[in-house]
């Protein structure tokens, strides 16, 4: 390996992609077809860059890490990695999510132990962090449970490997960076034939997660009723009849009401300019008045 001037991480582009196939296929030699269309990394640019980040080393990709963002909840836990990225067409990302979901992450084998994996894993982290996301999932494989799948169960793979019994190089480093095994998951990611095509299903939990409020109000028991008896007298115009009507806001407001309720037509003495017009003429000349007292009691609630 040449000596190192430079490690970057920095956001893939369409323009890395013959570079990117390049290194998806030295990593994965066990796998066929292991590489992702330029269709399919164009799209998950087009739709989360930020999710999709290339380690280069002397600006030659040495890794990187795709993600997209789900509703973890429309998401049971013996979902498939077909099912989390919509048959592999990525329609299941969704901007309002609440998790950062990892399709993918990979080291190139000469660039193995040089602690870019953990590199790209931090960066997952911060953007969870950033984007107020619940924390980070994916299915892990478990490339080495071949050798052990006729003697023992996945559960007892991963006690022994947590136990440090059984070396296994993807599970080890993905525990090793604070995530921690959810679920074993049957028929995972089909032709996975190293982990029999089973998957671990893993989870970081970002502490500083802040669960959005989707309704204005909260829970009350009680709800009080501000009941306001409007005394008939004469107004000079539109801004005298309010500020009586802001003083019993103001003074409901003091015993912690919820609610203001004024006499139907409290406005009626709006009318006293038009005498000389007939009751229906009156009327409709009132209304003129409406869109105007609409904006000062929205004004006058909040």
């Amino acid at each position: 390996m040449k000596e190192i001037e430079n490690i970057e991480l920095e956001f893939l582009s369409i323009v890395d992609y013959q570079e990117l196939k390049k290194a998806m296929i030295e990593s994965y030699t066990n796998m066929a077809n292991s590489y992702w269309e330029e269709h399919q990394i164009g799209s998950l640019i087009s739709i989360f860059q930020e999710g999709q980040v290339v380690i280069k080393v002397n600006e030659q990709i040495a890794g990187c890490a795709l993600s997209i963002i789900v509703d973890y909840n429309k998401y049971d836990s013996e979902h498939t990695y077909k099912d989390i990225t919509g048959d592999f067409t990525f329609n299941t990302h969704s901007p309002a999510g609440d998790v950062l979901y990892g399709i993918d992450v990979f080291i190139k084998p000469e660039y193995r132990g040089m602690r870019l994996g953990r590199r790209l894993y931090d960066y997952r982290k911060e953007l969870s962090e950033r984007l107020n996301f619940r924390g980070v999932a994916f299915g892990g494989r478990i490339p080495s449970y071949h050798k052990y799948s006729n003697e023992i169960s996945p559960k007892e793979y991963i006690d022994r490997v947590r136990r440090k019994e059984i070396h296994d190089p993807v599970l080890n480093f993905q525990l090793s960076n604070d995530f921690h095994p959810t679920k074993v998951i049957k028929n995972y990611l089909e032709g996975d034939v190293a982990s029999n095509e089973y998957a671990v299903l893993l989870e970081w939990d970002n502490i500083y997660y802040k669960k959005q409020s989707k309704n204005a109000v909260v829970n009350k028991k009680v709800v009080r009723l501000g009941l306001i008896q409007w005394q008939m007298r004469p107004y000079q115009n539109l801004v005298d009849l309010m500020n009586q009507a802001e003083y019993f806001v103001d003074a409901v407001s003091g015993y912690r009401s919820d609610f203001a309720l004024f006499p139907e037509f409290f406005n009626a003495p709006l009318m006293s300019e038009n005498n000389h017009m007939s009751e229906p003429e009156a009327l409709r000349d009132l209304a003129k008045h409406t869109d105007s007292i609409v904006q000062k009691f929205s004004e006058l609630a909040i």
